[in-house]
């Protein structure tokens, strides 16, 4: 058995609205073992919600919608459902009731249009709604099941944990778990993963796929089993293997980040750290403050202003000649030494504007006894590179504080 979700709404095509509904639904069907397939947003009009779900019937045995179900014009989600099921509409006076008895309560009076929430399919399970003033329903078909919520994300919550999901748990029979792991990668590129575990993304379960962020590559294992204990049983030596194939590529997992990692290492190894940053806009540093890093650190965690560490420094030849190299890896240690730090490290680059010169970042790191220097070109100067290079310099230090030799690929 396997679900569908058909979330509604002009507001979330316009992109007025992001719809979280769909990622609530997901991880809830995925705490019972539900697979999920397809989802699908359409807009507020009653022709097209229906073929949505006609066609959602076609090929999925469980079909939750999200939203169509207020008092308004545009709400026609209950139409819908009754077009493509072939059901009339029937008043429920006790649904009434409970609607006009929660507007008493706050002392407001009920719109006449609110009695459209009072209808329903002929025949549906109807689900109370204690949070709101539109009901649930479900309908169970001969093709398959319509299970329609609230757009509300309360009152979605509320009714899915109240009712549906006992509801979905009775017809699984055994009630199953989707296990997902999550081994997060830096400083590789997504294409470089596939070509070193492409085999065994081909499996069916577990299952294995990427997702790519920038400068970051996340590889998602994930088991469906009777119990959490056999689900790690079926990820374990998937995992083992993709950690023998790629190595110290792999950071961290699951909620690790790759700032959380770092700043761990430093209080391990006792390591404080300088920086000059004229690159990123601070990114490297807000990333290690967000993680505590001074806090965990104290007074021995420092940070310093781009101007003052590269006083004195022809900071041109970053953009001219060939002593950029050697300019970030003396900006790097000069932080280190006038802040009194272990390590000092130097992002540098910023094109100015009116140069014709190709793009480049320098990424120094200085410990006093070596110093190291990575060169990338990048083609413009935006957030994604900024994020991209924050990437690099963090993993330059994770891979120095483990006593790795630099990432090059």
């Amino acid at each position: 058995m396997h679900a569908e979700i058909v979330v509604t709404g002009t507001e979330l095509l316009l992109g007025e609205l992001v719809d979280t509904n769909s990622a609530m639904l997901a991880r809830m069907l995925r705490e019972i073992g539900l697979d999920l397939y397809y989802k699908t947003v359409v807009g507020d009009n009653r022709e097209r919600i229906a073929a949505v779900l006609r066609l959602a019937l076609e090929r999925s045995d469980i079909v939750l919608t999200s939203g169509g179900l207020g008092p308004t014009v545009d709400d026609v989600t209950r139409e819908a459902v009754a077009d493509v099921t072939g059901r009339p509409l029937v008043f429920h006076q006790h649904l009434l009731d409970q609607i006009a008895a929660r507007f008493a309560r706050f002392g407001r009076p009920m719109s006449e249009n609110n009695r459209r929430q009072a209808y329903v399919p002929e025949g549906a399970i109807i689900l109370e709604n204690r949070e709101g003033t539109a009901p649930g329903f479900i309908v169970e078909d001969p093709r398959g099941t319509i299970i329609c919520l609230p757009g509300v994300p309360r009152e979605l919550e509320h009714l899915m944990r109240t009712y549906v999901l006992p509801y979905l748990k009775r017809r699984l029979g055994q009630e199953m778990v989707i296990l997902p792991r999550v081994l997060r990668t830096c400083s590789i590129g997504e294409s470089q993963i596939d070509a070193q575990i492409g085999d065994l993304m081909r499996g069916s379960n577990p299952t294995v796929g990427l997702a790519a962020h920038a400068g970051q590559v996340d590889i998602r294992i994930t088991a469906k089993a009777s119990t959490h204990a056999e689900a790690e049983q079926l990820i374990a030596p998937v995992e083992a293997e993709v950690r023998r194939r790629l190595g110290d590529v792999i950071f961290g997992s699951d909620g690790e980040t790759l700032e959380g990692v770092v700043s761990e290492l430093l209080v391990q190894r006792d390591a404080t750290l300088a920086l000059v940053d004229s690159l990123t806009g601070g990114q490297v540093a807000d990333m290690l403050r967000d993680v505590g890093t001074p806090t965990l650190l104290l007074a021995d965690q420092r940070y310093v202003d781009a101007p003052a560490a590269l006083a004195g420094l022809r900071l041109e030849a970053v953009y001219r000649d060939a002593g950029a190299r050697r300019t970030a890896e003396e900006a790097a240690e000069r932080v280190r030494v006038e802040s009194g730090s272990s390590l000092g490290l130097a992002l540098l680059g910023m094109l100015p504007e009116e140069s014709r010169a190709i793009p480049m970042a320098y990424v120094a790191l200085s410990d006093g006894a070596a110093r190291m220097v990575r060169a990338y070109r990048f083609g413009s100067e935006n957030e994604l590179t900024r994020r991209w290079i924050t990437v690099r310099a963090l993993d330059m230090l994770r891979r120095h504080l483990l006593g790795l030799a630099p990432f090059d690929r």
